[in-house]
C-alpha cells in the first residue's frame, strides 16, 4: 500500500508542476511604453519558486518511492512461487490494476484475488 500511495503522491506533484508551468507559460510579454507592472513580475517569480519547491518535493517523493519499491521487491523475491512473484510485482511495484494483471497472467479475476491472498499469507511467513 505504501508504494501505491507514494506513486499517487508523485503523480500529484507532477500534475502541480505542470499546472504552474502552464501558468508561467501563459504569462505573455507585452511591449509598450508604459511601465511594467511589478505585481505581475512578483506573481511570475512566485510561480517559478513554487515550481522549484515542487520539483524538490518530487525528487524526495521519488527517492522514497524507490526505497519502498526496493523493500517490496526484496520481500517478493523470497517467494518460491513465480506466479505469486509476478502477481505481487505487477500490483505493488508496477501498480497495475487487478483486471490488467488477470489479463496478463491469463487468469480470471477471482483466481488473481485468490492467488493474491495466498501470496500475502506466504510473505507473512517470511516477515
Amino acid at each position: 500500500m505504501r508504494g501505491i500511495n507514494l506513486e499517487r503522491r508523485v503523480e500529484t506533484i507532477r500534475e502541480q508542476i505542470e499546472h504552474y508551468k502552464a501558468l508561467v507559460n501563459d504569462c505573455s510579454v507585452t511591449y509598450s511604453d508604459s511601465p511594467k507592472s511589478t505585481a505581475s513580475n512578483y506573481r511570475l517569480e512566485e510561480c517559478t519558486q513554487k515550481i522549484m519547491d515542487l520539483q524538490e518535493e518530487l525528487c524526495s517523493a521519488m527517492a522514497d518511492l524507490v526505497d519502498v519499491t526496493c523493500e517490496i521487491g526484496k520481500a517478493i523475491q523470497k517467494l518460491d512461487n513465480y506466479d505469486y512473484q509476478d502477481l505481487l510485482v505487477n500490483r505493488y511495484v508496477l501498480g497495475k490494476t487487478w483486471e490488467k494483471i488477470a489479463e496478463d497472467m491469463n487468469y480470471g479475476i477471482r483466481n488473481v484475488h485468490r492467488l493474491h491472498g495466498e501470496a500475502l499469507r506466504e510473505i507473512k511467513i517470511f516477515s
